[in-house]
């Protein structure tokens, strides 16, 4: 599962810079050169290019005025000598170059005296100015550069607070995270979780954008976020999962636990936050050189008696990427994974065989870099060796080669020598694909 930026459409390009961090512009500042360059370009081009086409009012002029202010904003602190400009572009006509103006402003985050009261009396404009309306995104991104300044702008509360009863949704976001990054505001959360929980989808978007960017300060937010990942709209369930895996790993059991009760309507969210998850716990905990069996078994209980079962199920899902997430998903667990997908290979239900086969693959690029990566993972190794014995005689031959692969890339020990009249009788089998993995594996044995 990837994230997805959402598709606006409003005459600010500038917003997907703003939220998401992104470069519109090919090249990038180069801060360690004598001369900073953007595109390369130096901070004297692009502020001459903003100086001469600032004035003028043709789409052309717009157009340079946005490539240069957006520039400007990419070299940051180096950009210093712009400010002046930058404030100057704040009163364009043109809403789109405001606000490339302010977010460059927000990203040099320099002289915050100067700054921060020009956005200000740009942004803080009564509902009956005839700018009022017109300016509802810039006003979103005048925030969202407030915010940048931190402390330093502090001049902006007032009329930050303000802003979160305003009357459209993401000048509430935007205005709640400015006023958590300059004063750490009480209302700031608050205001940011009613908007995960409204019905407002990009309100919704953003706000789970601004959460994921508070760090440890956001694990009140857990419990939102989880639920976020039912939310409708396929983006805001992306950005929720994205926010919460670095929250950590003691929300596993909540999000397999609602899995386990079929309580997400879309599940791929919720499935991709359990892969993350398992992706840290697989090497830090399950293949970690001391854990023993008791221990294993007490450290993986939440993933054994629900994430890994909930996961599973899901590799008959109709949804093509519930099925590819839940897949990479029990890969991302590893060995710990092969037992239940070996017993979904040995069941009645042949739709799931191809995912939990395709699963079992990818499983091989998550094995320990030793064997056995400690006394508790030989435990669930050798107890391998007995289904895989018994899918080795399968009657579908996909069955029968995931098996004798997975035999010969899982490092059984000595155990597996009980399939050794086996391996070689398989030396002779139709399939090559077969031959060869029961070869491999008869190699594996006959190392010291």
């Amino acid at each position: 599962m990837t994230l997805k930026p959402r598709r606006v459409s409003l005459a600010v390009a500038a917003a997907l810079l703003v939220v998401l961090g992104l470069r519109a512009a090919p090249g990038q500042a180069q801060f360690g050169a004598a001369l900073p360059q953007y595109a390369g370009k130096p901070v004297s081009y692009w502020h001459d290019l903003l100086a001469e086409h600032l004035d003028k009012d043709t789409d052309e002029d717009k157009e340079e005025c946005r490539r240069a202010a957006q520039a400007l904003g990419q070299l940051g602190e180096s950009a210093k000598g712009a400010i002046p400009r930058l404030v100057q572009a704040l009163q364009s006509p043109s809403v789109e170059v405001r606000g490339f103006a302010v977010d460059a402003l927000g990203r040099i985050r320099l002289e915050p005296q100067t700054v921060v009261p020009a956005i200000v009396a740009e942004a803080d404009l009564a509902p009956g100015h005839i700018n009022y309306a017109p300016l509802a995104p810039f006003r979103c991104l005048a925030a969202r550069a407030l915010g940048r300044f931190g402390p330093d702008a502090a001049a902006a509360v007032p009329m930050l607070e303000r802003a979160l009863k305003n009357e459209d949704p993401l000048y509430r976001v935007q205005a709640a995270w400015a006023l958590w990054n300059i004063a750490q505001h009480p209302q700031a959360i608050p205001m940011l979780l009613a908007a995960v929980k409204s019905s407002d989808a990009d309100a919704g978007f953003e706000a789970v954008l601004a959460l994921s960017q508070l760090g440890a300060d956001a694990q009140s937010a857990a419990p939102d976020l989880i639920q976020a990942l039912n939310h409708p709209d396929a983006d805001v369930r992306r950005a929720a999962a994205s926010a919460l895996v670095p929250l950590g790993v003691s929300h596993l059991e909540a999000v397999a636990q609602r899995l386990s009760q079929d309580g997400f309507s879309s599940p791929a969210a919720a499935a991709y936050v359990l892969g993350q998850f398992l992706d840290y716990l697989r090497p830090t905990v399950f293949y970690h050189p001391q854990m023993d069996a008791q221990n294993l078994a007490a450290a993986s209980r939440p993933v054994v008696r629900v994430a890994a079962p909930a996961l599973v199920r899901l590799l008959g899902h109709s949804d093509p990427e519930v099925r590819q997430t839940a897949v990479q998903s029990l890969a991302q667990m590893g060995l710990l994974a092969a037992p239940f997908l070996l017993q979904s290979l040995q069941g009645d239900d042949a739709a799931i065989r191809p995912a939990a086969i395709d699963a079992l693959t990818r499983l091989e690029d998550h094995l320990p870099e030793t064997s056995p990566a400690n006394p508790g993972m030989a435990v669930i190794t050798a107890r391998l060796i007995p289904p895989l014995l018994e899918l080795m005689k399968h009657s579908e031959p996909q069955v029968r080669r995931a098996a004798y692969r997975a035999f010969a890339t899982f490092s059984l020990g000595a155990e597996g020598r009980a399939a050794e009249p086996l391996l070689r009788s398989a030396l002779r089998d139709q399939d090559l694909a077969i031959r060869r993995f029961a070869f491999e594996a008869l190699q594996q044995l006959d190392q010291p």
